[in-house]
């Protein structure tokens, strides 16, 4: 009877082993087959939020950012990749945010805002959730977010003190700014009047908005030619080919100086009049703002999703936010004008100058 007994026993410790190994290798092989799911699916989910696509700019920022993410999906680092506009309306770009949280279906959301704060109360529900959250161009003013972005007062700041240094600190000028709210229009503006503060000999006659559309910047020059007759420099955030359009179409000699943005359009606009026209050339600065910010962006989020943390000295305070501040790059002059029509003159003329960081310049942001 015993020997029955053990025999038995015996019998059931090797079933409930069988049992307890079966078990596990079920629950191994789930395992493999979820991962190997998941390698599958392969890469991250990556959404832009867009303030708008309107001027050609933006529209450059979408198409290089694109050209990456299409490489990078290809490579199996990114598996989605999708794009919003808001058309610079900041409820609208809250409500984009708002879908994405409650969707779950991405990993980082690259904003370039409609306003700088507006976004915040959603922002925090996005962190919340375990989306990081970036911004590009202009600077959110969260805690936890982290723009990459010209340094838009020195960009401006550049400007303002090339127009003082070509006007001998006097004359009268217009300022053209792009858009009051947007935070990248609101730093320029005040760099504008920062410096002008200094030169009390230099009279603001006007300050005008064009909202980056060239038409609109057309339109207001005709407007600030018929109501002044002396305009001796424009300070200027973009849409130059419009303002010159504006003089030429009233038969108007151009303004002392213009400042600008940078597109193959302006600058061969300003080289052919100054070419043309010897004893009336004005004098001019492009500061370049590259949209290949956008493709920065996209890189640093990659590397913040490997599980990478910024350098402390990689971040600068700056408007309320933390950002990576990139140097205006390049800076064209008269100087270097002729040079640099050479260089691109088998590009698109929409053309905005454009640079993105190397890997190794991404990689020396972080620890």
């Amino acid at each position: 009877m015993r020997s029955k007994k053990k025999k038995s026993m015996l019998f059931a410790a090797i079933l409930v082993m069988a049992l307890i190994l079966s078990a596990c290798s079920q629950g191994e092989s789930k395992e493999e087959d979820k991962a190997s799911n998941e390698e599958k699916k392969g890469g991250i989910n990556i959404a832009l939020l867009d303030s708008s696509n309107g001027n050609a700019w933006r529209a450059q920022m979408e198409a290089e950012m694109e050209e990456a993410a299409d490489q990078y999906k290809r490579d199996g680092v990114i598996q989605n990749y999708t794009v919003y506009s808001a058309n610079d309306d900041a409820t609208q770009q809250s409500s984009q945010l708002s879908q994405i949280v409650t969707e779950g279906k991405t990993d980082v959301v690259i904003i370039n805002p409609v306003s700088a704060t507006s976004l915040n109360p959603v922002i925090d529900k996005a962190i919340k959730a375990g989306i990081k959250v970036l911004g590009v161009d202009s600077v959110i003013a969260h805690p936890d977010v982290v723009t990459i972005a010209t340094d838009q007062y020195r960009w401006a700041e550049l400007q303002a003190e090339f127009l003082a240094e070509k006007l001998d600190g006097k004359g009268n000028i217009i300022i053209y700014n792009a858009m009051a709210g947007v935070p990248a229009s609101d730093t320029r503006e005040k760099a504008f009047d920062d410096v002008i503060a200094k030169y009390p000999d230099i009279k603001v006659l006007k300050k005008v908005y064009h909202g980056w559309d060239e038409g609109e910047a057309k339109q207001l020059t005709t407007t600030m030619i018929s109501t002044y007759s002396d305009i001796d420099g424009i300070l200027n955030q973009d849409c130059s080919p419009g303002i010159m359009q504006g003089f030429e179409e009233a038969g108007k000699d151009m303004p002392k100086v213009i400042t600008s943005d940078g597109s193959i359009t302006y600058l061969n606009m300003w080289n052919d009049y100054n070419l043309k026209n010897k004893d009336k050339a004005f004098e001019g600065i492009i500061v370049a703002n590259p949209p290949g910010m956008g493709v920065d962006a996209i890189k640093i989020a990659i590397k913040l999703m490997d599980g990478a943390e910024f350098k402390d000295d990689a971040l600068q305070d700056s408007d309320g936010g933390k950002a990576i501040l990139l140097d205006p790059d390049p800076v064209i002059t008269n100087e270097n004008r002729e040079e640099w029509v050479e260089k691109v003159k088998s590009m698109d003329a929409s053309y905005t100058f454009s640079t993105v960081l190397s890997d190794e310049q991404i990689d020396e942001l972080f620890k």
